[in-house]
């Protein structure tokens, strides 16, 4: 369902909002304790779309494992406190959010016409 939705909101999504939320939440997170951000360019745009439908965050033990989990409204709610930019995209829904991020990824491909590395 999630996926449906998902392509739905696609056909209307934004890379440039998925970049923002990506630089200012996800990067967040992969940057604490030393972490490492994740690069649009670290794979081909059919790999990306694999990822994304595959929905395993794969983060190793942590509360939530799905993609999906933080791109959503929930997951914006819980961090609001912590990072003021997941407060501002509170208004997405979550498939249009996750498009968002998603077109960013695919957007920024090393396959791309606009390869991207995240800062």
């Amino acid at each position: 369902m999630v996926l449906a939705d998902s392509a739905l909101a696609g056909a209307k999504a934004n890379w440039k909002i998925g970049r923002v939320y990506n630089r200012l939440v996800c990067n967040a997170c992969h940057r604490q304790d030393g972490g490492k951000v994740v690069s649009p360019m670290a794979r081909k745009k059919v790999e990306w779309r694999r990822y994304f439908e595959a929905g395993d965050h794969g983060t190793g033990g942590s509360a939530n494992d799905s993609v999906h989990y933080y791109t959503s409204r929930a997951y914006r709610s819980a961090i609001k406190a912590e990072n003021k930019a997941a407060a501002k995209f509170l208004k997405f829904p979550d498939a249009a959010m996750s498009a968002h991020v998603v077109e960013f990824y695919i957007h920024g491909a090393k396959d791309s016409d606009t390869p991207a590395r995240c800062q």
